[in-house]
């Protein structure tokens, strides 16, 4: 019977923040803040809770859910030029998003071993997933499309990698922030529902 319960409360918690991905990449606004060059994201945010609530793997599923649904968007609906070019390759619309999964369980899991409060090992483990997407999103971005990716922002290609440094200094480090007061107050509620 309990093992019965912990597979429905899981299937249950995923198939929500799956929805809940879905609506954020598709309904304008809810995901995205349009501030270009690169819309910054909340999304980024419910992956974690999955992987704080479920752990890695349900961590890296949601993460995957979201790297899809953003690759199908940069396809059917682009919000810009960019989204078209950038985000129909799959190393940048998916990979950073199943590592975001990936690094904010196993994060979590590892602190909360070391030194057994939650609290802060959700907390760090949030922002460090956060982090892990606004960079590997931008990395991918100076490998694969520089000399475009410049061009679009009307700079030089030898100063995209200040540039780039800037962006994970002013959205990323605002995202990361969000994500370590945001995703531990959804997910240490889900993980009391969990135990229960």
């Amino acid at each position: 019977m309990y093992q019965r319960n912990r597979k429905a409360y899981r299937i249950s918690i995923l198939g929500i923040l799956s929805a809940i991905i879905l609506v954020q990449n598709f309904v304008p606004l809810l995901g995205y803040i349009p501030i270009p060059p690169l819309n910054p994201t909340i999304i980024h945010i419910t992956v974690i809770v999955a992987a704080l609530t479920l752990g890695t793997k349900d961590g890296m599923v949601i993460g995957g859910v979201w790297g899809v649904s953003r690759l199908v968007k940069a396809f059917i609906a682009p919000t810009s030029p960019l989204d078209l070019l950038l985000f129909t390759n799959p190393i940048i619309s998916i990979v950073p998003r199943i590592l975001v999964g990936f690094i904010a369980g196993y994060a979590f899991h590892l602190l909360k071993k070391k030194n057994g409060k939650e609290s802060i090992a959700m907390i760090i483990s949030s922002v460090l997933a956060s982090l892990t997407n606004t960079i590997l999103v931008l990395f991918f971005i100076y490998i694969f499309y520089k000399d475009d990716y410049a061009a679009a922002l009307n700079i030089d290609v030898s100063t995209l990698a200040k540039a780039l440094g800037a962006i994970v200094m002013t959205n990323g480090v605002a995202e990361a922030i969000a994500a370590g007061i945001i995703a531990p107050i959804v997910a240490r509620p889900l993980k009391k529902f969990k135990s229960n």
